[in-house]
């Protein structure tokens, strides 16, 4: 099924009944309330009951997406990153038949994989929020022990993710599609966009993908993926979890922020954390904004794959106009601009 018919309100409604019908796989009860939380790559669910006051948060996968070997590869490192203490995040809850994803059907007979998580609690991060930048330095130093963890674990044998290269994020066979697709794309920003691409796909290519810059990354660490509880931070939704630069995490936490007046100051922060526990070189920090302007330009393209989402309805024509005015900030070197990275390109 593409993506123009995964989330119609029938097919919410079929997710909905399923997720109610089925919640028993995870020792729910009978009584339990099923709420939609939210939609995006997949249908994610709050089941409550309401006796015991136990909740769990059910995601149902989007079809044709992960396969079933694919999400158990993403629930071990999750399991991994909990049980060793790396960071907190929500542990995976196990069916009642010792596996960690259901295989369920709707009622009119498509077949859906699910998994459910802890509940945690707290909200995210949000743009203009007071101390926001002292919250990128908490994401920072995460992320560094979440690389740390990621170069050192074991990683099953059956481990399989997705790979998010340059071909995965923004090449032929792109993932979230094509940005020559982007809403609203004029020819304009057709050939900002372009251009940028060619002046960065050098870069990215010298940097190369040995195993000290490439390995296991979260890929999304976005601020709609992070929790507040308190003084605590939490990391959840590793569906987009796969093999990726290390410095992508660093552009993943700034999307769809690189345009608020804030950013510089979000990544000034994002690296002060990350190199609290392990430093980044002059030449890692310089392609920082690098990797920032790709990530930017394949939400640009996810906005359209996407856009029977109601966030991509609503702004996926604004972030193709906010993409090209970025792009042309990269072009004239004010991109996130930052000490490093005007040193590195001065020549």
């Amino acid at each position: 099924m593409d993506m123009a018919g995964q989330y119609d309100k029938k097919t919410v409604e079929d997710l909905t009944a399923m997720v109610s019908e089925n919640c028993f796989v995870w020792g729910m009860g009978s009584d339990t309330k099923i709420k939609l939380l939210n939609l995006s790559e997949n249908a994610t669910f709050l089941g409550s009951e309401p006796k015991s006051g136990k909740e769990i948060v059910i995601r149902v996968q989007r079809t044709g997406y992960s396969s079933k070997d694919a999400i158990a590869s993403e629930l071990a490192w999750v399991k991994a990153l909990h049980d060793s203490n790396t960071i907190l995040t929500a542990s995976p809850v196990m069916c009642t038949d010792g596996e960690y994803v259901a295989q369920m059907t709707t009622q009119s007979g498509q077949p859906r994989m699910a998994v459910a998580f802890e509940k945690l609690p707290g909200s995210e991060p949000k743009v203009g929020q007071d101390g926001l930048p002292y919250w990128f330095e908490k994401i920072g130093d995460l992320t560094a022990r979440m690389h740390i963890q990621a170069k050192t674990w074991k990683k099953p044998e059956w481990f399989t993710r997705r790979v998010w290269d340059w071909d995965g994020i923004i090449g032929d066979h792109a993932f979230w599609g094509r940005w020559q697709d982007s809403v609203g794309l004029t020819s304009q920003g057709h050939d900002a966009i372009a251009r940028v691409l060619a002046i960065i796909k050098p870069m990215i290519d010298r940097y190369g993908t040995s195993e000290d810059r490439f390995g296991v990354i979260h890929a999304d660490m976005r601020a709609t993926n992070l929790l507040i509880d308190g003084d605590r931070l939490q990391v959840i939704d590793f569906d987009d979890m796969g093999f990726g630069w290390y410095l992508f995490d660093c552009a993943a936490s700034l999307s769809f922020m690189e345009q608020d007046p804030c950013a510089p100051d979000l990544l000034s922060a994002w690296l002060k954390g990350y190199e609290a526990v392990t430093p980044l070189s002059d030449y890692e920090k310089s392609l920082l904004p690098v990797f920032s302007i790709l990530r930017r330009i394949e939400l640009t393209a996810w906005c359209a794959s996407h856009y029977e989402i109601p966030f991509c309805q609503e702004n996926a024509a604004l972030v193709t106009k906010g993409t090209e005015k970025l792009c042309n900030d990269f072009i004239e070197g004010v991109y996130l601009k930052h000490e490093a990275y005007t040193r590195e390109n001065a020549s």
